[in-house]
């Protein structure tokens, strides 16, 4: 058998020669179909592909909930370990500086800004 395979420039084409081999002629005697045999049973393929699908998908959404839930609750771990590191910072301060009731601050006055810190430009 003579087979022609063209080169890269396709200036001139390369003549491969190739033998007929027996062994090729026996798979025409018995054709192999064995990677079809799913086709006999294609209903139940279907409903276990399906099945299959489902199961996976969750799989999936079971996953997914775990994540959510060990990342809820790292951030109320660190929101705890927060509120417990301000309380006992506010524990710490000497109760003069907590008594808000005897205070003279106005705390509905807006916020001070201290005059060297505010830029005074000159008018055009």
């Amino acid at each position: 058998m003579l087979l022609k395979v063209p080169s890269v420039d396709w200036t001139d084409q390369i003549i491969y020669v190739v033998e007929d081999d027996d062994s090729l002629s026996d798979i025409d005697d018995e054709p192999d179909f064995s990677e079809y045999m799913w086709m006999e049973n294609e209903e139940e393929f279907d409903k276990n592909e399906l099945q299959r699908l489902e199961e996976e998908e969750i799989m999936q959404e079971c996953f997914e909930a775990m994540i959510e839930d060990e990342l809820e609750e790292q951030i109320n771990e660190w929101e705890k370990a927060k509120t417990d590191e301000q309380n006992t910072a506010l524990s710490a301060l000497p109760k003069s500086q907590c008594n808000v009731e005897q205070s003279v601050l106005n705390p509905m006055a807006d916020e001070f800004i201290p005059r060297s810190h505010v830029l005074d430009f000159p008018a055009s």
